[in-house]
């Protein structure tokens, strides 16, 4: 994986706007950056977390868009997102895939 990431770049753009409708995006945007400081892991590796934390959850599509929003800052590319989901379909089952997988699509295609 070099350089850029290939996810949509306005993803970040939607997660930010998502973000400031909610009643509690100074919360949500304080606990992200104190769990990216305390945990001590890289950005490409912390969103990839993320999103295996939000595939074992069956997470809103929501949840899809700020992780995806932030790994499009990062060089994690769709490749390594599609390997992500690949290796938890043993652990979380096929059916928590599928729909991580629908969510994710629905957005990238939103951006297309």
């Amino acid at each position: 994986m070099t350089g850029e990431s290939d996810l949509p770049p306005d993803l970040a753009t939607r997660a930010d706007e998502l973000l400031h409708t909610r009643p509690n995006a100074n919360l949500l945007a304080g606990m992200t950056t104190d769990a990216f400081q305390a945990s001590g892991l890289d950005h490409d590796t912390l969103v990839l977390v993320w999103l295996a934390a939000l595939v074992a959850l069956d997470a809103p599509t929501e949840s899809y868009l700020m992780n995806l929003g932030a790994a499009s800052q990062t060089t994690v590319s769709v490749e390594r997102v599609h390997q992500v989901l690949t290796a938890l379909a043993p652990i979380v089952g096929t059916a928590r895939v599928l729909s991580a997988t629908s969510r994710i699509m629905e957005l990238l295609r939103a951006g297309a």
